[in-house]
């Protein structure tokens, strides 16, 4: 039985001679397995709305293993980001995080949403480290997993600028507390408001403002911990890329 969905290719894999098999994250279905038969031949009236990137509305059908992709028609390519390379190179691990952290054929409409929200942003802003952080924020919290950033995760206390994150507590602890992990990582009471305010306030008011790239960079290793350890997954490609090219 034929089926019209709308997604957004996280990834394709070549298969066979001709094929792909595509990682498509859709808004009715969450994330699914499609096989695209042909659709690398020149002539193929799938090629663009198969890339990555691709916005595109997909008539499948469920085969034994696999979704079969029927036909497809691109709604937005995100062509631009691949003209730019740290544009690309952002929106790569954007789509990587999206993949590492969603659960098959799981919807999550805020997530959906969130995604193609920040790869707009990327096609036309060029705060990408901002924006990244936001988005690892905002995407690790509608997960489930939102750290505990208003007081102390152990007492609740008020915090000062004495403080420190712990990954395994999942939140910022005060300076009593501190000591129930000794693994944890220091944070100015700064970085701390910063983080809150990229996970709690719209795009639009985060592009307002220029954050310091260090704070950026602390936040960014904070993150990375606790995306790890949440998401059992301490590699990502598209990040250590981003890394290397010092961006």
């Amino acid at each position: 039985m034929l089926f019209k969905v709308q997604g957004i290719v996280l990834k394709a894999i070549n298969f066979n001679d001709w094929d792909k098999i595509l990682t498509i994250y859709t808004k009715q279905h969450g994330k699914i397995q499609a096989i695209a038969k042909g659709v690398r031949r020149p002539k193929s009236k799938n090629i663009s709305s198969t890339q990555v990137f691709s916005l595109s509305e997909f008539i499948l059908y469920k085969g034994k293993k696999l979704y079969n992709l029927n036909q497809s028609e691109t709604i937005k390519s995100y062509y631009p980001l691949r003209d730019n390379l740290e544009k690309l190179s952002y929106a790569s691990y954007i789509l990587e995080l999206t993949n590492a952290g969603l659960i098959e054929e799981e919807t999550n409409t805020k997530i959906f949403e969130l995604l193609l929200k920040t790869l707009d942003i990327i096609v036309e802003e060029e705060k990408y480290d901002q924006i990244t952080r936001a988005f690892e924020l905002k995407f690790i919290s509608y997960l489930g997993y939102r750290p505990h950033l208003i007081n102390c995760v152990n007492c609740h206390k008020d915090l000062d600028n004495n403080i420190r994150f712990s990954v395994i507590n999942s939140g910022a602890l005060c300076n009593e507390c501190k000591s129930t992990d000794r693994y944890s990582k220091k944070l100015d009471i700064q970085t701390l408001n910063i983080m809150k305010f990229l996970l709690f306030t719209s795009y639009e008011e985060i592009l307002n403002i220029d954050i310091d790239k260090n704070t950026l960079k602390n936040i960014g290793e904070i993150m990375l911990l606790f995306i790890s350890k949440n998401l059992d997954k301490t590699n990502f490609k598209s990040l250590n890329f981003i890394n290397s090219l010092n961006i």
